[in-house]
């Protein structure tokens, strides 16, 4: 159990430190020239497949740093395309 809080919470810190600082970066610049389209689109679909895998488990230690990862992993998905789209 303790182990599982401590999963959980060091997945969420480092999925959102990470992926927040690259977000913010993208919106200060007005661009994601750099990124790769394709890794972020195949983690957002890996964040989505362990997410949903932990919900046929019941188990939150993949449901709640999938939900993270996801989001964050859509939200650059959508800034790229967005700053693709205004050049």
């Amino acid at each position: 159990m303790i182990l599982g809080y401590i999963t959980i919470t060091l997945s969420i810190l480092v999925t959102c430190i990470g992926m927040t600082s690259q977000v913010k970066k993208n919106y200060s610049r007005k661009s994601t020239e750099g990124l790769s389209s394709i890794y972020f689109i195949l983690l957002a679909v890996s964040y989505s497949f362990w997410m949903f895998y932990g919900f046929s488990k019941n188990d939150y230690v993949l449901i709640i740093p999938g939900i993270a990862g996801a989001m964050m992993s859509y939200i650059i998905v959508f800034q790229i395309q967005y700053y693709k789209a205004r050049r």
